[in-house]
């Protein structure tokens, strides 16, 4: 595993719990899409003032029957590289690394694929020309409670693809901003086929990466 800090722009940090939505009643649309998700993290001593740490970025794309890709950040290395993939025609999730022609898999929890939770603290916002919901972003404390500790705001038309994001965390005593955005949006383009299918070359394997007994 790559030292530093290592983003997941749908998923966010381990630390977060999802932020909630109000009720949708529309239902999404499958408009293909390819964007790049760029992610800054600033770092701030105390007393003094933030500096980018690291600027992360990564690819977001679905297709027309509702298969969705995410690439692994740009600060991590080949080797280390585990791309996803989400496939709501075959119910099944990948972590694809493709300079080692592994492919880890699971069932598609289906929640993945639905609206996120409703709360009426919500509100409808426009980042840059795409309409979104935004909500607070949230920490687990040490005790079990809930500190607020930035926002968040998913475009339910694409999914629920993180369009902003502006969080603080204190990690190994160091504060840190990730401020997420959008780049190089592409409405109506298919991403590559090549991106949503696992080669006949690569190992399967049941489980998850992280995981001591799927580890290789």
């Amino acid at each position: 595993m790559r030292h530093g800090i290592q983003v997941s722009v749908l998923c966010c940090c381990a630390l977060l719990v999802p932020g909630t939505l109000r009720a949708q009643t529309a239902i999404q649309s499958q408009q293909p899409y390819i964007v790049t998700c760029k992610t800054t993290i600033y770092s701030a001593e105390p007393g003094q003032g933030e500096t980018v740490k690291e600027i992360v970025r990564q690819i977001e794309a679905r297709d027309s029957e509702g298969r969705r890709y995410s690439s692994a950040g740009s600060n991590v290395s080949l080797h280390n590289r585990y791309d996803r993939i989400q496939d709501a025609v075959d119910r099944r999730s990948y972590q694809v690394n493709r300079a080692r022609k592994l492919a880890y898999f699971a069932d598609l929890d289906p929640s993945a694929l639905g609206p996120l939770p409703s709360s009426p603290e919500m509100r409808e916002v426009e980042v840059n020309g795409v309409r979104c919901l935004q909500s607070t972003a949230n920490r687990v404390r040490p005790d079990g409670g809930i500190e607020v500790i930035g926002r968040v705001c998913h475009s339910v038309e694409l999914g629920n693809l993180v369009v902003q994001r502006d969080i603080k965390v204190d990690l190994d005593g160091k504060h840190l901003r990730f401020v997420t955005e959008l780049e190089d949006l592409r409405l109506g383009i298919e991403p590559p086929p090549e991106w949503l299918r696992i080669p006949v070359d690569f190992q399967l394997i049941p489980g998850d990466p992280e995981t001591p007994a799927s580890r290789d």
